[in-house]
């Protein structure tokens, strides 16, 4: 039975059906960009070109297939690098007199600064931080306890004094690439590699330089 266009109950019935349809839009819409927004950068076979210039390392990695070694190479990209001083113990001087007041303090805790990148790759990051960052970064440091420090505060100051040591906040990336090659060669500029993944990375790189920091709060 046909019903006539202007009847209520059919106008009601579309604008409810156009309402869905719009509402079931905006929910497809929102989970398209979450799904873009929440997918992780993973690892995953790409094209294939020739190996780069720049790859500072090569790892032989297993068996490519029948007499096909597998090397993996890395290729470091430096984002961002912060100076930070990482700080092990400290002091608060406050002077609230009108004369200058002088103070002898000392570090009473040690404490251990690692970089602990997590790279989910076997690069070598210690010598691309000593190459590209800073010749100071060690791997490891631990601070030292007892060092002594003598200070003047001037009147009516506070004083911050802070033992640590110097460092760098490092953001960089590694791009991996792979290359079957049937002898037992390092891989060389403009073999046929393929692009393997994108890491990016962040690491507290410590310094072997050590010692107070003062500053007035």
């Amino acid at each position: 039975m046909n019903v006539p266009k202007d009847d209520p109950a059919e106008r009601d019935r579309l604008r409810v059906g156009r309402r869905w349809r719009t509402r079931l839009g905006a929910i497809t819409s929102i989970a398209i960009l979450f799904s873009g927004l929440l997918t992780p950068g993973t690892a995953h076979a790409g094209n294939i070109v020739p190996c780069p210039a720049d790859i500072t390392e090569w790892r032989r990695i297993g068996w490519g297939g029948p007499l096909q070694v597998l090397w993996e190479g890395y290729r470091f990209t430096t984002l961002s690098v912060t100076p930070q001083f990482l700080i092990s113990d400290g002091r608060l001087l406050d002077n609230n007199t009108d004369r200058p007041v002088d103070y002898t303090i000392s570090s009473s805790v040690s404490q251990t600064f690692t970089v602990s990148a997590s790279t989910g790759v076997t690069a070598n990051v210690g010598s691309y931080l000593t190459t590209s960052v800073s010749r100071n970064i060690v791997a490891s440091r631990v601070t030292s306890i007892g060092v002594s420090l003598a200070t003047t505060v001037p009147p009516y100051t506070r004083m911050i004094a802070e033992y640590g040591v110097e460092g760098y906040n490092v953001s960089y990336g590694i791009e991996a690439w792979r290359v079957k090659r049937r002898d037992d060669k390092t891989p060389t500029t403009g073999d046929r590699c393929e692009e393997w993944g994108w890491y990016p990375q962040n690491t507290i790189a410590p310094t072997h330089l050590e010692g107070w920091r003062l500053r007035t709060g």
